[in-house]
């Protein structure tokens, strides 16, 4: 395939390739692109040079191509109405009509570089509605301008009905490829408004990209967008290819969370990026500003540097793959595709293999099987992130259930500890208080007695009420309250114990608070029972949905040997796990 100068120049009746040795075509060069009348008298008879095959260097040479082809011999091929030069971007075309060196007609100068009105017909390529049964005798002569870069040349003369079919056909093919752009381009815009993740930002702005590197391509954005300004096209077309790898590499990075998973990866990337964008910015600057030989040159890299980028996106998929990251054998599948498509299409560009129906379109295949795959791995993550969503839901609706049972429990049990002190104490002492002003005399003496009993019975009363959490953490949150317990603890032992809080002072979810609250509470019961200790140092820090409670002291500690079942620190353990945190 590789062998030899492939072709770029084709000249077809109703899709079938002509005789070129038998047929009489001639070929000329001039060194500008002064398309005029007077121009093509001035070719002498010497300077044309009969076409033996169709396999002449018509690409990256300093000349422009002429071509002189006798109506008569395509005519023998049967009758024809339109001569279509099936290439939407060469940059100057004028043709005429010459019969015994005499202009018989002469069409208009067109060409990419010039207003898209200026087209014989308002197709994308280039349609001259020529009658081979009028013009017998005559040579249909074609004067092209594309010196320093890469010149296809299919000329096609056409009986009106292949004609017409063969756009029908072409019309079909380019709006099913753009049909499914729009509809990927939709999906992902629908999944990145469900989802809020930048992948489908970043895979949306490619599929942007690429149909408008298809339009371009085709024609179709010179043809309906900007039809008077011709210098945008020349710009636009190898931008929106070269653009595309960006927001892909990006995408790649966020599909395979190479940013968490890969970070010396992610770095090289970052920069991989840097750079291709610093050269793509210098690339378009020259190029718009520039002359063909420049624009020849920018090309010419391009062909060089977007394999290569390929083929490192390429590999660092394979590694991800065999570092059995998720989603990484889709990644392998779609860079493998678009490496292989866009290679057959650069060796096509060099013409280093023959132009065909498939090496001609093979960017398009690489592009539409690359978004078949990712649209299939985008629906897959998809599917998986929809069961995590719904898992992870009732994992949470049984974590609330387990927080309430927690809580009802709790609220139980301190229920219960409130009957037992208000039994124990509070009805000890009224009763104490009742005996005692029984067999008193109601001297100074003894109301002053009275008095000191009723005050010490008020000051149980509002301890058990500050220890009584869910009143206290409703009414003033849970700072509050775990405040009043370490100034219990502090009016109450021999132990100085130090509080600090940081971070912010609001109230969270009241369940949330009470079991906060009821691990505080076991630490601080088993600092007061077992620590021996004279300084502690309790330390809340409240940051964004983080909470870490940290206690420390300097009584006896615990053993690194020994097991510890107490009931306080597997209830403290039980309830931090209750709530999916770290113990």
């Amino acid at each position: 395939m590789c062998a030899g100068l492939q072709a770029q120049l084709h000249i077809k009746y109703n899709g079938k390739e002509i005789n070129y040795m038998g047929d009489e075509i001639e070929y000329a060069f001039t060194q500008n692109n002064n398309f005029n009348d007077t121009a093509l008298l001035k070719i002498k008879k010497k300077d044309w040079q009969n076409l033996v095959n169709n396999k002449i260097a018509i690409s990256n040479i300093p000349n422009c191509l002429w071509l002189k082809i006798p109506i008569n011999k395509i005519s023998n091929y049967g009758s024809f109405n339109f001569v279509d030069i099936n290439n939407p971007h060469i940059n100057y075309l004028r043709c005429w009509i010459v019969k015994n060196d005499t202009i018989i007609k002469s069409f208009s100068l067109t060409g990419d570089n010039q207003i898209f009105y200026s087209r014989p017909l308002t197709t994308s390529t280039f349609v001259f509605p020529v009658a081979g049964d009028i013009y017998k005798n005559c040579s249909f002569i074609i004067a092209t301008d594309k010196r320093f870069s890469k010149l296809d040349l299919p000329i096609f003369f056409s009986s009106e009905n292949y004609y017409i079919q063969q756009a029908e056909t072409k019309k079909l093919i380019i709006g099913m490829f753009l049909g499914l752009g729009f509809f990927l381009l939709l999906f992902n815009f629908y999944l990145l408004i469900s989802i809020k993740q930048k992948l489908y930002l970043w895979y949306s702005l490619y599929l942007l990209l690429v149909i408008g590197y298809v339009c371009t391509d085709m024609g179709l954005l010179f043809k309906y967008v900007y039809p008077n300004a011709p210098i945008i096209n020349d710009i636009i077309r190898p931008s929106t290819f070269a653009l595309s790898f960006i927001p892909l590499l990006l995408f790649f990075n966020q599909l395979l969370s190479i940013p968490m998973l890969q970070p010396k990866l992610y770095t090289f990337n970052k920069r991989l990026l840097l750079f291709y964008f610093s050269l793509f910015i210098v690339a378009v600057a020259t190029a718009a500003f520039g002359n063909y030989k420049i624009q020849q040159i920018w090309l010419y890299i391009n062909r060089i540097i977007t394999p290569l980028v390929l083929i490192i996106i390429l590999a660092e998929a394979i590694y991800c793959f065999i570092k059995k990251m998720r989603f990484a054998f889709f990644a392998v599948l779609s860079f493998f595709s678009l490496v292989l498509f866009f290679s057959i299409y650069s060796f096509h560009q060099n013409g280093l293999i023959v132009q065909n129906n498939f090496t001609g379109f093979s960017q398009y295949f690489g592009l539409g099987f690359e978004a078949f795959i990712i649209a299939f791995s985008l629906a897959w993550r998809y599917k998986l992130y929809k069961e995590d969503s719904e898992r992870l839901l009732k994992e949470n609706l049984q974590q609330q259930e387990n927080i309430f049972k927690e809580t009802a429990a709790w609220q139980e049990k301190e229920m219960l500890r409130m009957s037992s002190l208000l039994h124990d104490t509070i009805g000890a002492n009224l009763g104490f208080l009742r005996l005692e002003t029984d067999n008193m005399n109601l001297s100074e003496e003894g109301r002053n007695k009275i008095a000191e009993h009723i005050t010490r019975i008020g000051n149980e009363v509002r301890n058990m009420s500050h220890s009584f959490s869910p009143t206290v953490l409703q009414d003033k949150g849970l700072y509050i309250a775990i405040n009043d317990m370490v100034h219990t603890i502090k009016n109450n032992s021999s132990i100085n114990l130090q509080h600090e809080w940081l971070g912010e002072l609001q109230k969270l979810n009241l369940q949330y608070e009470i079991i906060i609250h009821r691990i505080v509470q076991e630490i601080l019961q088993n600092l007061l029972k077992h620590s021996k200790a004279k300084n502690a140092f309790l330390q809340i820090l409240i940051e964004q949905k983080f909470i870490s409670i940290y206690a420390e002291d300097d009584g006896v500690g615990i053993g690194n040997n020994e097991n510890f079942n107490g009931v306080g620190l597997k209830s403290i353990e039980k309830l931090i796990h209750l709530l999916k945190g770290t113990y």
